[in-house]
C-alpha cells in the first residue's frame, strides 16, 4: 500500500510537469470514452422512442403523418425533401372520418412541451397533446376521474384539460384536481379528468401530460402545424384495406398522379420495428468500428507519450534503481501515469458524452435515455486501454540498466 501511493504522487507528479503532454494524451481519451457514451446514450433513446411509439398503437391502429421522422437517420436527402410535404390538417381529419368506412375510430393528435402551474407549483416541460374526442377509443389512457374530452369542447375549442396522473399529483397534492383551474403558458384551463397512473417504459415517464382540445391548441400555438391522425380499424380483416383506402384518398385529395410519391408517411407497428432493426444494426457497426479506429489512435499515442518520458527520465530511473527500487516498482509507477491518463479521460468523456446525449434529447423527439451500463463499460476500456499501452512502456524502463542510465 505504501508504494502505492509513493507511485501515485510520483504519477501525478510527472504529469503536471507535462502538462501539455498530459492535455493531449487526455484529450485523445476524451474523444473515444465521449464517442461511447454519447452513441449508446443516443441509441438507447431511440430505443425508448421507437418501443413506446409501438406500444401505445395497437395491432389495429395506424397513424397518417406529415413525413417519417426516424427516415432523419435512414436516408437524409428523402427527409429533407418531406419537410416540404402539406401539413395535415383537420380538413384530412374531416375527410378521413367521411370516406373511410373501415375507420372505426379517427382521433388527430399534436403535442408540444410548456409549462404548467397552480400558484406556486410548477411543472416544466409537461407534454401538451392536442386531442380530439376520439381519443378514448385508441386504448391508451384510461380516466380514472372525471371525463374524457368531449365534442363540444373541440368544437367549441374551450380550455378544458384532462391530467396525466403526475401532473394532478404535483400540482394539486392537498386536493383533487377536478374542477380546478391551473394556467398553461398564459392561459388558464379546467380540469375535467384525470388518466389512471401508467407505469414507465423502459424509464419514460407516461404519466407527464395534460390533454387538450385540439382545436384549442391549434389556437394558442398557431394553426401552422402538422397532425398526426390516428385510425383505429373495427379487426385485423379490415386493417389492410383501410390503409389503402387512407392513401387513395390522401392521393386524390392532393391531386398526385400515378408516378408521384406520397407526400405523406402511414405509419404502423410493423414498419415501425422493421426500421428500427435496420437503423439499430447500422449504428451500432458504425459505432464499433469508430470506437475501435479512436481507441487503437488514443493507445499509440498513449504509448508513444510514455516511451518519450521513458526516454526523458532516463537518470532519473537510474537513480531510484541505484537506491533499491525494484523492476516491479518502476513499472507500477509508469502503470500508474498511464491509468491516471485515462481514467481523467475516462471521466471527462463521460460527462461529455452525456451532455451530447442530453443535448440530442434536447432538439429531437428522442428522450435523454441515461443508464449505468455505458458508464461501467467506458471506464473498464478507458482503464483497459492504459495498461494494455501502458506495459511496454512501463517495461522498457523497469529494464534499464542503472549504471548506463546513470551516464546519461
Amino acid at each position: 500500500m505504501r508504494y502505492f501511493w509513493e507511485n501515485t504522487v510520483l504519477a501525478f507528479s510527472a504529469l503536471w510537469a507535462n502538462k501539455l503532454r498530459s492535455f493531449l494524451t487526455i484529450l485523445c481519451v476524451v474523444i473515444s470514452i465521449m464517442s461511447i457514451i454519447a452513441v449508446v446514450s443516443i441509441v438507447q433513446g431511440m430505443d425508448v422512442y421507437v418501443k413506446t411509439k409501438i406500444a401505445s398503437q395497437g395491432s389495429n391502429v395506424f397513424t397518417l403523418q406529415r413525413n417519417n421522422p426516424i427516415q432523419v437517420l435512414t436516408d437524409f436527402d428523402a427527409f429533407l425533401k418531406s419537410l416540404k410535404n402539406p401539413l395535415i390538417t383537420l380538413e384530412d381529419l374531416a375527410l378521413i372520418r367521411k370516406e373511410i368506412p373501415a375507420a372505426e375510430f379517427v382521433d388527430a393528435t399534436i403535442s408540444r412541451s410548456d409549462r404548467m402551474t397552480n400558484g406556486s407549483r410548477i411543472v416544466d416541460n409537461a407534454r401538451i397533446r392536442g386531442r380530439t374526442e376520439e381519443y378514448p377509443a385508441m386504448g391508451e389512457f384510461p380516466i380514472a376521474f372525471g371525463r374524457h374530452l368531449t365534442r363540444i369542447d373541440i368544437q367549441q375549442r374551450r380550455n378544458n384539460c384532462v391530467l396525466g396522473w403526475d401532473v394532478a399529483q404535483t400540482l394539486f397534492p392537498q386536493s383533487s384536481a377536478l374542477g380546478k383551474t391551473l394556467k398553461l403558458g398564459s392561459k388558464h384551463f379546467t380540469v375535467v379528468g384525470i388518466c389512471e397512473k401508467k407505469g414507465t417504459i423502459l424509464g419514460n415517464n407516461q404519466n407527464q401530460f395534460a390533454f387538450i382540445p385540439v382545436t384549442t391548441f391549434l389556437k394558442m400555438y398557431g394553426s401552422r402545424q402538422s397532425l398526426e391522425i390516428k385510425i383505429r380499424t373495427a379487426d385485423m380483416e379490415s386493417f389492410t384495406q383501410a390503409q389503402e383506402d387512407v392513401r387513395l384518398t390522401m392521393r386524390s385529395v392532393r391531386q398526385l398522379k400515378p408516378h408521384q410519391d406520397d407526400d405523406f408517411y402511414i405509419d404502423t407497428a410493423e414498419q415501425l420495428v422493421s426500421i428500427w432493426k435496420a437503423i439499430s444494426a447500422g449504428i451500432f457497426g458504425t459505432l464499433i468500428g469508430v470506437v475501435s479506429i479512436t481507441l487503437v489512435v488514443g493507445g499509440i499515442i498513449i504509448m508513444n507519450v510514455m516511451l518519450v518520458a521513458v526516454t526523458e527520465r532516463t537518470r532519473e530511473i537510474g537513480i531510484r534503481k541505484s537506491v533499491g527500487a525494484r523492476s516491479s516498482h518502476i513499472i507500477s509507477q509508469f502503470l500508474m501515469e498511464a491509468l491516471i491518463l485515462t481514467g481523467i479521460g475516462g471521466a471527462i468523456g463521460i460527462i461529455l458524452g452525456f451532455t451530447i446525449a442530453a443535448i440530442v434529447a434536447a432538439v429531437s423527439p428522442l428522450p435523454n435515455s441515461i443508464s449505468l451500463m455505458p458508464v461501467i463499460v467506458a471506464l473498464v476500456i478507458s482503464f483497459s486501454v492504459g495498461i494494455f499501452f501502458g506495459v511496454y512502456p512501463a517495461r522498457k524502463a523497469s529494464q534499464l540498466d542503472p549504471v548506463v542510465a546513470l551516464r546519461q
